[in-house]
């Protein structure tokens, strides 16, 4: 019995010995690949409007303000996580509302999108202290 667990235990170890040996793959960058990531936010504001302002005026502020948000985004990537951010795309969506029913509430404009930045982490992100 001893003999027949002994040889099990060596057929075992055999048989795992060659993915032991085997070093770990790593696959080598794509051409165009610099070893970067992306990452998409999304943003949504909403903005009272004034009745009796012109209502694409106050578009392009409620516009300016979510690329505003935008630039900010991408300068706090840099600030906490990533080396390198930069903006590869962007998607805006403006609604307005009008909620002043009854005399409350108010007309509104929001502006909802999607930023995509493509960064390059920070390379102590990755390390984990003991």
């Amino acid at each position: 019995m001893y003999l027949k667990s002994l040889i099990i235990v060596a057929f075992l170890a055999g048989a795992a010995l060659p993915a032991l040996a085997q070093d770990q793959f790593v696959r080598p960058l794509r051409p165009g690949e610099d070893g970067s990531a992306r990452i998409q936010s999304s943003i949504s504001m909403t903005l009272p409007v004034k009745d009796d302002e012109d209502a694409g005026a106050q578009q392009q502020v409620a516009l300016r303000s979510f690329y505003k948000a935008a630039a900010g985004s991408c300068a706090m990537v840099i600030e906490t996580v990533a080396d390198t951010c930069e903006i590869t795309g962007m998607t805006t969506n403006i609604n307005g509302r009008d909620r002043n029913l009854g005399g409350y509430g108010g007309s509104q404009i929001t502006v909802t999108g999607q930023i995509t930045m493509k960064v390059k982490f920070k390379a102590n992100l990755s390390k984990t202290t003991p």
